[in-house]
């Protein structure tokens, strides 16, 4: 029976199932907290390995692990290394933590998502913590409790869609060729490459701009306004009205996602700012690089794994030199 079983989750995991193979696997799960378990860890594995296979993640990630792997040696009571799988990363963890729970079966039961199209969803369901969820196309997505996400970012031809339930902030990876479109139970809002946070409720949605610019679409895919920067769009699904208000973003994001943002920075100016706020001196491999980033990250995210990130993000090397007395 247990073999069974797992063939059904793998077999829902490549999305090869007969819808009679869908219903045998939910009551499997209903029947059962351990096959619950089970699922949560395969669809966690699956997902980390799809993840880290991606031609989209260019940057090499034994660095990476090499630090995950020393925290977790760390750590008494951590998992032997025999149970650790040797693709594991920083982010690629967060994601596994917050797909579990079966990536949403019994989610999104007021979103209207083709079945035709293969989405992949994300359910920050317990606990106080914002989630941290790194997408396929390199969009970076924090979940506040309740937040549940669905989306596509790789297979539709000429867009990247997400369906949001709940409170979650996207920072958008820009693509010319395919906009970013995020959908709640009654609106829309379509970027190309921009950073804003979506309060998805039955009766009011929310929409504010922290960078870039963003387009919300009405239920009728009629465009009602186009943000800027520290704009906030207020929705009432009753009425249909929106209203657009002045608002801080960076204290709101701050407040509400524990972010610390450094927006349109270059190396340098990122290394600086991780220098003052961790009360350290780091060096890097390119002392002069033109190119500009976007940088969030959790306040209470480690030196090490912010490190992690910014090495991932901008393909140089760090190191921690030592650490300033104050």
């Amino acid at each position: 029976m247990q073999d069974d079983f797992l063939l059904l989750v793998l077999k829902n995991l490549r999305r090869e199932n007969t819808p009679e193979e869908h219903a045998a696997l939910l009551r499997s799960l209903n029947e059962s907290e351990e096959n619950r378990r089970i699922y949560a860890e395969m669809a966690a594995s699956f997902s980390m390995h799809e993840t880290l296979a991606s031609p989209a993640l260019p940057y090499d990630t034994d660095r990476m692990l090499t630090r995950l792997n020393a925290r977790i040696d760390a750590i008494p009571s951590a998992l032997p290394r025999k149970h650790r799988f040797p693709w594991m990363r920083t982010w690629a963890v967060a994601c596994a933590v917050a797909a579990v729970l079966v990536l949403g079966l019994w989610v999104f039961p007021r979103l209207k998502v083709s079945a035709s199209v293969p989405f992949e969803t994300i359910a920050n369901v317990e606990g106080e913590e914002v989630r941290p969820v790194v997408l396929e196309d390199g969009t970076h997505v924090y979940m506040r409790p309740g937040a549940v996400l669905k989306y596509n970012v790789q297979t539709l031809k000429h867009r990247r869609l997400a369906y949001v339930s709940g409170d979650a902030y996207f920072d958008v990876a820009r693509d010319e060729d395919k906009p970013f479109v995020v959908k709640t139970s009654s609106i829309s809002v379509e970027v190309l490459g921009t950073a804003f946070s979506v309060s998805a409720g039955e009766e009011t949605t929310q929409v504010l701009l922290e960078r870039g610019s963003v387009r919300v679409l009405s239920p009728e895919n009629v465009s009602m306004v186009t943000l800027v920067p520290n704009q906030k769009a207020v929705y009432k699904a009753s009425t249909g009205d929106v209203r657009v208000e002045p608002v801080y973003a960076a204290a709101f994001i701050t407040s509400q996602y524990n972010l610390v943002s450094i927006p349109d920075a270059t190396v340098a100016e990122i290394m600086e700012a991780l220098q003052n706020r961790f009360q350290v001196k780091l060096q890097w491999d390119v002392e002069k690089d033109g190119r500009h980033f976007n940088l969030a990250f959790l306040k209470s995210d480690s030196l090490e794994d912010v490190i992690s990130m910014v090495e991932y993000m901008t393909g140089i090397q760090c190191n921690i030199i030592k650490s300033i007395q104050p």
